[in-house]
């Protein structure tokens, strides 16, 4: 459980930095945070490049490295949640990286005037990973999942099809973004306990998946958005959790005692 709040807390500090990101566009233009964020990128890489041991240890070098990917890749439970992982991955940052663009488009908000919504949303991935701690003890938690996740899909849809409230289209995200959360925590359970000794191989692969999410949640999202405006953004995540549920049920199925 800790394990799961402490990722959950780490997306929602991501989600924060959002909403301070948007402050300083709007105080300093455009161009501000792309600087602020290529400078502390660059400390970064002078930290870990004083702070990260500079030799493996001895015991490492003794097990094959492509051989753990093999292992993991040969699960077919591990498979199923790689996918549907990246599946609802894509849906959250669908829907996270177009709300302001949203709320700038249609309820006329300034840029700097989204910060205080990115950071009401953003405390939906806190929840969901908490709730995702619930969720794990399950014995049908595939099937939970995959109502989360629909569930989220769906108010994803909501959001950018009709016509709320600036307030109430946050309230909507936030719904959103809360049941689409629960997947990620779940499936780094999931994942961590078929993987025997190589756990850290299994979440190295998940973390891959979640990145690659974001990167085609943010990309087909913004192709999406110019073929047909936001309610095709809106579609386009529900049908991603749709297809996760369709993983979820049948991909997991060959196991389902363990799921």
């Amino acid at each position: 459980m800790g394990v799961r709040a402490a990722d959950g807390l780490r997306i929602a500090v991501r989600s924060g930095w959002s909403a301070r990101l948007a402050v300083v566009a709007s105080a300093g233009g455009w161009r501000v945070p792309f600087s602020v964020i290529g400078s502390l990128l660059l400390v970064c890489a002078v930290l870990h490049w004083f702070w990260y041991p500079k030799s493996q240890r001895p015991e490492a070098r003794n097990s094959p490295f492509i051989s753990r990917y093999k292992q993991m890749a040969s699960i077919d439970l591990f498979r199923s949640a790689l996918a549907a992982n990246f599946l609802q991955r894509i849906a959250f940052y669908g829907t996270f990286s177009y709300l302001a663009a949203y709320l700038i488009s249609e309820h006329g908000l300034s840029v700097g005037e989204t910060a205080a919504p990115l950071a009401i949303v953003g405390v939906g991935v806190v929840i969901g990973s908490f709730a995702a701690g619930l969720v794990v003890v399950l014995k049908r938690r595939a099937q939970v999942v995959a109502a989360c996740a629909l569930a989220g899909g769906l108010a994803s849809l909501f959001l950018f099809s009709f016509d709320l409230s600036a307030w109430g289209t946050v309230g909507v995200a936030l719904i959103s973004i809360t049941f689409i959360s629960v997947g990620w925590p779940t499936f780094l359970a999931i994942s961590t306990e078929i993987s025997g000794n190589s756990q850290a191989t299994a979440v190295g692969m998940l973390g891959a998946s979640n990145q690659m999410g974001g990167v085609g949640g943010a990309a087909l999202g913004g192709a999406f958005l110019a073929l047909g405006g936001f309610s095709t953004v809106g579609f386009f995540c529900l049908g991603a959790v749709l297809l996760s549920a369709v993983v979820l049920q049948f991909g997991m199925s060959a196991a389902r005692s363990s799921v």
